[in-house]
Order: structure tokens, then sequence, then C-alpha cells
């Protein structure tokens, strides 16, 4: 992948945080990404919104899909109020895996369609990650150990889940 942005000349930083929700990114947004002036934001967030409030995460407040939806927006928002132009939304990687799912059953769906309405509403590219991890299941996840087959840990992404996330988001930008 590196290749193939140097290649476009795009410069690429990470804002993310392990752990971190819509809520939290949108209190640094300013700071983190805003201040950094860059001409695109690519915006993947979703499993921790997904995931808190449930299971052995049930001691933190939920963020509900409607306000993961509105989030999404906002950032969005305040980026082209800061003079941004160009934006893209990824969709959470479609379910957990492993024990991660049994936790928190199938509760990504309802965040991978708040994600999608995001995009439309704000005029953001869409980036399906959804929709391409779950037809890499449908096509290998049979052989998938321990209910696992793109992450190590059930959410956290293998090699293959973040080439499968890079190439998605290259080619929800043109750039593939």
């Amino acid at each position: 992948m590196e290749v193939k942005l140097r290649k476009h000349k795009i410069k690429v930083i990470n804002a993310g945080l392990g752990g971190d929700k819509t809520p939290a990114a949108l209190a640094r947004l300013r700071s983190d990404v805003i201040a950094l002036k860059p001409d695109a934001v690519s915006i993947f967030l979703g499993a921790n919104d997904a995931a808190v409030g449930r299971g052995i995460w049930a001691d933190e407040p939920r963020v509900e899909p409607e306000a993961y939806k509105n989030n999404l927006i906002w950032i969005v928002h305040l980026c082209r109020l800061a003079g941004i132009g160009k934006f893209s939304i990824a969709t959470p990687a479609w379910q957990f895996e492993g024990a991660a799912l049994e936790n928190c059953g199938g509760v990504m769906s309802t965040y991978c369609i708040a994600a999608r309405e995001a995009a439309d509403e704000s005029g953001s590219r869409l980036v399906p990650l959804d929709a391409v991890f779950a037809r890499e299941w449908l096509t290998r996840g049979a052989g998938a150990k321990s209910g696992m087959l793109l992450t190590r840990d059930g959410t956290h992404m293998t090699a293959a889940g973040n080439e499968l996330i890079s190439a998605t988001m290259l080619s929800a930008w043109k750039l593939a």
C-alpha cells in the first residue's frame, strides 16, 4: 500500500486511537485533525461505538447507532467549516469475530447502516467495508479457526484484514 500512496503523493496521518469512540474523536478533532490542515479526511470509526455498553464492556455508556451517525456527520461538518473538502466514511468491518461476536452479537449491522446513512447525508465517499468483509467471509470463512478470519482477537485486524481495509479505501478514493 505504501508504494501506491507514494505514487499518488499522498501523505497519511493516522489520528486514530485504540479504544476510540466517536464522542472522543469529536472532542479531539480540532487538535488532532483540523490543526494539521489535511486536504482530505477518511473516517473509520464504529467498532468501539458498537461494543461499549454490552457484554464485557457493559460498564461504559452506550453510543447508540443514531448518535454514532450524527457524530460522523458532525466530524465532516466541522472539517468542512475548517476548509477541508474531501471525505470518506468507512463502515465498520461487518461483524465482530470469535468471542467478541458471541459477546456483542450481531449489533454491528446497525452501525454499518448508520455509517452508510452518514456518508449519504454528509456527501462523503462511502468505503463499504461491511460488504467487502461479508463477501470475504462468504468466500473464505468456512476455513476460519475459532470463528476468526480477519482479526487476531475478534476485533483487531490481522495483516490480511488491514490489507483488505487499505485496498477498499484506495478503491473508494479511486486510487487503486
